[in-house]
């Protein structure tokens, strides 16, 4: 019996438009598209993500490490990260039928940034159960960490759970401790999962 079922949250219930974010840094005051990709990719975005480092000293990092030539506020970061998320209609539909038969919960590799922007915005994370993210349990998808807290704070087993993501690797990281998992690519095939794992969703 299905206990659990875990969401993603980029590109699973909410639409992330990357290069729509790229580009809005790049107008930033001494930034260009390269440097901005330099710095998405850089160690200070895995450690705000993780939980150990906060805003201040994220925005800190920011502004010594990434070239701006006028200090990038909290509010400008907020209104920046409002603009490239939105539902997808399709999943987040589902939300109330699912709740109906098992607890739901998000599981998501995110920050405390993300998060004030997505609230902002929308009342979506409001509907989950429970919301598992990576800056506040200090782990990150695929680490195996993060699905161990995850079930912790479900109360249930691996094989009482279902979990949805769009990235393989984190996908088969849930399979490897026994959750069943199913890459998410479109919501008539993400029906298919949920109701071949008996949900009933008519």
């Amino acid at each position: 019996m299905i206990r659990t079922v875990f969401f993603d949250l980029g590109n699973v219930v909410l639409r992330v438009d990357k290069e729509r974010i790229l580009s809005d840094f790049a107008r930033l005051p001494g930034l260009s598209l390269p440097a901005v990709r330099q710095l998405a990719e850089s160690p200070v975005e895995l450690e705000f993500e993780k939980g150990l480092i906060d805003i201040p000293e994220y925005i800190d990092r920011l502004n010594r490490e990434g070239g701006l030539s006028e200090p990038i506020t909290l509010e400008t970061l907020v209104a920046i990260w409002q603009k490239p998320f939105e539902e997808i209609p399709a999943v987040c539909e589902l939300i109330p039928v699912i709740k109906k038969q098992a607890r739901l919960i998000l599981l998501s590799n995110t920050n405390e940034l993300h998060i004030r922007a997505i609230r902002k915005k929308t009342n979506i994370l409001d509907q989950f159960d429970a919301l598992v993210l990576s800056y506040e349990v200090n782990a990150r998808k695929p680490d195996e960490a993060i699905y161990r807290k995850a079930l912790e704070i479900a109360g249930s087993a691996p094989g009482e759970c279902l979990f949805v993501d769009d990235l393989a690797d984190n996908v088969y990281a849930a399979r490897r401790i026994g959750i069943r998992a199913h890459r998410f690519s479109s919501a008539p095939l993400l029906r298919d999962f949920l109701a071949a794992a008996g949900l009933v969703l008519n």
